[in-house]
């Protein structure tokens, strides 16, 4: 007889116990691991300083605006404040602690992530030569976007959910009353609570999944065990209106998925490359090639009526595994869905030779990321947050921003739209930018694509009229972008400031200043 039991519980093969040394030794290099792994990625994201600006402005106002204060095109424009209670609790640990409060910051979030992503883990297998190696590749690739931004609350609360549901799913028995309550929070802090919608939808299709070799026996079908996920889905859904944005939030996250400027123009938006993010396209393709090697292992080695159940596993899988594909910045989301599957695979997956030489191998290969980590950590221990032009793209507008601050030069600066947090942190209220990376929540979609046309076109096709049509006073340029040809030429403007990475340009129509003062010190290039 096929029971729940034989269906929902324990591996058909249980693994052979490790000697106690062995399993104290992987348990922390396990924690080590994640330790150095969170810690590794300290460096300023280009929006970080519009981050703190708006926390700053939040905090010091007592309240929320939709009026935007720090761009000079946006008359108009609604803002929709949807990270508002990121960007406030980041502004108040930089206030606190300078760079150090958002590295403690960054360890804190990140680690509930790394905990619940392990508690997912766990729930699948207790084997530490399976999960183990999973979770360490897991959480080396997932850290590489551990930055100081918005998102990194959203792989916070995502690990949380992914926990909770797979102890629902696996065990029957979970809380899930808390996810609404994280759902609450997540809603008023990142657009990516929608993630979690979607997790307890792929919790929903592995129950079924469970159910499938049962259907002729239960009396509740393939839905049975699934009322509570969807009590819990309509939940969820119903508390991410409790924002001060109303609908109006989901109006705006719709509006952001569904677009496309940000895929023509931004990496992360982008596809896995080598070319421009070396390292999660790598950490991608292991994460890959271990999830269809254990997919193959443990489906091969399913009895009949296990094999549904295993294939839904499977299935939910490769989701993430495709949009991590399609957009590079999934590729958390991804690893830390997978982590748990992976790991419920490996542990189905049989004791075979085949199996056994393959593992060895695979797991081999899953450590190598987190020792480089660990590597890089110990060349590189320092508690800085480093702001070079590696933050700021491949030019670095530093100098000139320190030649506008030394000669006090106020007015309108028209600069591409990665600078722009920059400036406005360093500048404001005496500079207004033209664009920042607030993009579509502030500014239409045709002035964001203006603004990326402008630096990144060919010079000949480039619309080189773009800052006259605003109230503007300067044109800061890198100095690597093409149209620093034509403004050179341009009658309208005439350099002031130029350096190796960025010329700033003032209108040939102002009252010409006699002197100027030149920058002394060097940009430090950390976050001060």
């Amino acid at each position: 007889m096929i029971t729940q039991a034989a269906v929902r519980g324990t591996p058909a093969v249980r693994p052979l116990a490790a000697p106690q040394w062995l399993t104290a030794a992987l348990h922390a290099f396990a924690f080590l691991a994640a330790v150095f792994c969170l810690y590794s990625m300290r460096r300023a994201d280009p929006d970080l300083w519009g981050y703190l600006a708006s926390g700053r402005l939040f905090v010091e106002g007592g309240a929320l605006t939709t009026h935007d204060p720090f761009a000079y095109t946006s008359s108009g424009s609604e803002w929709m404040t949807f990270e508002y209670g990121a960007h406030i609790v980041l502004w108040l640990a930089y206030k606190c602690a300078g760079p150090l409060g958002l590295i403690v910051l960054k360890m804190l979030v990140g680690g509930i992530a790394l905990y619940f992503t392990a508690a997912a883990v766990r729930a699948t297998t207790d084997d530490p030569h399976v999960w183990v190696p999973i979770f360490v590749l897991c959480a080396s690739s997932a850290t590489r976007f551990f930055l100081f931004r918005p998102q990194l609350f959203t792989f916070a609360f995502f690990a949380i959910f992914v926990a909770l549901l797979f102890r629902h799913v696996i065990r029957g028995q979970a809380g899930l009353w808390v996810l609404p309550i994280v759902m609450l929070v997540w809603a008023n802090m990142h657009g990516g609570f929608v993630a979690g919608l979607g997790a307890i939808g792929l919790a929903i299709a592995l129950r079924v999944s469970q159910n499938l070799p049962l259907d002729h026996r239960s009396d509740t079908g393939v839905m049975g065990g699934t009322k509570a996920l969807w009590s819990t889905l309509a939940a969820c859904i119903g508390v991410t209106f409790i924002n001060p944005m109303g609908i109006r939030l989901w109006v705006y996250v719709l509006t952001e998925l569904l677009h496309n400027t940000n895929r023509r123009y931004t990496v992360e938006w982008g596809p896995a490359s080598l070319r421009t993010d070396a390292w999660s396209a790598v950490a991608i393709t292991l994460i890959a090639t271990v999830f269809f090697s254990l997919s193959w292992f443990a489906c091969r080695q399913a009895r009949r009526f296990e094999l549904p159940a295993r294939l839904g596993w499977v299935i939910t899988g490769l989701p993430l595994l495709v949009i991590a594909f399609v957009s590079v910045r999934h590729v958390p989301l991804a690893a830390i869905w997978l982590a748990p599957v992976m790991a419920r695979l490996g542990s189905q997956a049989g004791g075979s030779a085949a199996f056994r030489r393959a593992w060895f191998g695979l797991r081999s290969v899953s450590m190598l990321p987190a020792c480089l980590t660990i590597g890089f950590v110990l060349s590189e221990p320092q508690p800085v947050i480093r702001a070079d032009s590696g933050a700021l793209g491949s030019r670095n507008p530093c100098q000139a921003v320190a030649f506008m601050k030394a000669n006090g030069l106020a007015g309108n600066l028209f600069g591409p739209l990665w600078w722009g947090s920059y400036v406005t942190w360093n500048l404001y209220p005496d500079v207004r930018v033209s664009m920042d990376g607030r993009n579509i929540s502030l500014f239409p979609d045709r002035m964001v694509i203006e603004n990326f046309d402008f630096f990144l076109k060919d010079a000949r096709s480039v619309d080189v009229d773009a800052p006259s049509r605003y109230d503007t006073n300067f044109v800061l340029v890198p100095t690597d972008s093409p149209v620093l040809s034509r403004i050179e030429t341009d009658p309208r403007w005439r350099q002031g400031f130029r350096d190796r990475d960025a010329a700033l340009f003032l209108r040939s129509d102002a009252r010409p200043r006699t002197s100027f003062v030149l920058p002394t010190t060097p940009c430090a290039g950390l976050l001060q």
